[in-house]
């Protein structure tokens, strides 16, 4: 008789301690957090979010917090900040990728996620980002004048894509098997959660090949006398755009000859919106014994904004419209896209799971255990939201020479929204001028790199 109240009072207590948790954010999402950031970008320093980064600097996501302050930190100019925040994310990254140190704590981890959900699971960067982090790192070296660190970052941010491609068409074999294996899971139901996603994941190749690392990469080598990298690197990004400025690019750098004495490149690079956030999407599964319901992430397709293009003027006179680097957003979907049958399978997984647990409690303590097993179901069945939330929507670039000496550009957004750029443009160099178009705010600074 004892044991039997006992174990309903550790029903009772688990059913508390499922409230209290979900109530308290326990099992959260990343959503508010990813909010917070989004906002800060291109803004006066946001004490909330400042907060937020001291709060999780030691947690088991620290390297998002990172990579989202490194992020906030450069768009908002403190370029020796933002390296050094990188530089952090880059040493719990090393660890991350280093899976014999840390094998049996994810497995502790993903153990504990059969009965919760994934975010209990450290934040595994993906490919895609870890370029994008290797590529705004470079950035930050060009502003402090190390052109040569930056070249170091740029290959980096190279040798990742290189080992994704490699490993890309590995893993859509497994998925292909996984898929066809699990004959009892019927996966078309996915068709229509996310078919209006499809038109925007269509509008890039691949997942492994990031137009923005080629062609920022490119305009470097050519500017530090490297055309025979440049060249390379200007054939992958036509490649991937097919762009005729691309192709001007290639035409240009095939010659292999010096900048000309009488003319300076002036490179405008353009970091445009914010990247998509995820959202919560719950589905229904038929299974042989019944319907088993998952909550995984996704995207609003109305969240998405397509690129726009900017105006360069130089004086009085236009210079060109921006044209399309990389489409970020759009990368973020197909990579979300591309991980759903792994993400979905386990969901599958864990909510079988959950609900053996759910009757066996039942069985073990009648209707109180039944209703602590809904309880905890309820408040820890909820889809993993985390991502750098922070990243741009698209990038784009204009390219062009102006006469040694000092010059006033002005770059003015898709909603009228301008920034006037005061450069100096001197013989055997190349400007480099980045441009943030984010939160209906146009901001910009410059530097130079000499041959």
């Amino acid at each position: 008789m004892r044991t039997q109240i006992n174990m309903a009072a550790a029903a009772l207590c688990l059913a508390s301690l499922a409230a209290a948790q979900a109530n308290a954010g326990a099992f959260g999402t990343y959503e508010e957090d990813g909010s917070l950031f989004r906002s800060a970008l291109n803004a006066e320093p946001n004490p909330s979010a400042a907060a937020k980064f001291e709060s999780k600097k030691n947690s088991k996501d620290a390297v998002l917090y990172h990579l989202e302050q490194a992020r906030i930190l450069q768009v908002n100019q403190n370029y020796a900040e933002s390296l050094d925040a990188y530089k952090k994310a880059f040493e719990l990254l090393d660890k991350q990728n280093n899976r014999s140190k840390i094998s049996m704590t994810r497995v502790g981890f993903k153990a504990l996620s059969m009965v919760s959900n994934e975010s209990v699971v450290p934040y595994l960067v993906p490919p895609y980002e870890q370029v994008l982090a290797h590529i705004s790192q470079a950035k930050n070296y060009i502003f402090l004048n190390d052109a040569e660190a930056a070249g170091v970052e740029m290959r980096i941010a190279q040798g990742i894509q290189r080992e994704i491609e490699l490993e890309h068409e590995k893993e859509f074999e497994k998925k292909k098997a996984k898929q066809n294996d699990g004959a009892s899971i019927d996966y078309s139901v996915l068709d229509e959660a996310f078919s209006g996603l499809d038109p925007i994941a269509g509008r890039i190749k691949n997942t492994y090949q990031n137009g923005y690392a080629f062609y920022m990469a490119a305009n470097l080598w050519e500017a530090t006398g490297d055309y025979n990298s440049a060249l390379v690197d200007f054939k992958k990004a036509y490649e991937l755009q097919g762009s005729a400025s691309f192709a001007k690019d290639v035409a240009r750098v095939d010659k292999a000859v010096s900048g000309n004495a009488k003319s300076v490149p002036v490179i405008v690079f353009i970091e445009q919106g914010i990247v998509p956030q995820k959202i919560e999407n719950k589905l229904a599964f038929p299974m042989p014994n019944g319907l088993v319901n998952i909550a995984f992430a996704s995207y609003e397709p109305s969240s998405y904004a397509p690129p726009q293009s900017l105006k360069i003027k130089l004086g009085e006179r236009q210079v060109q419209q921006s044209y399309l680097v990389s489409d970020i957003g759009a990368l973020a979907v197909k990579s979300l896209k591309e991980q759903t049958l792994n993400t979905v399978t386990s969901q599958i997984l864990r909510a079988t799971t959950k609900y053996a647990a759910q009757q066996q409690l039942g069985q073990q303590l009648g209707v109180l255990g039944q209703m602590a097993g809904n309880l905890m179901n309820v408040a820890t069945e909820r889809a993993d939201l985390r991502a750098w939330s922070t990243l741009p929507s698209n990038t784009q670039a204009a390219r062009f020479d102006v006469s040694p000496g000092k010059h006033s550009l002005q770059v003015i957004g898709p909603q009228s929204a301008s920034q006037v750029i005061n450069i100096e443009a001197n013989p055997n160099q190349t400007v480099f001028v980045y441009v943030s178009d984010v939160n209906n705010k146009i901001s910009a600074s410059t530097s130079a790199v000499t041959h």
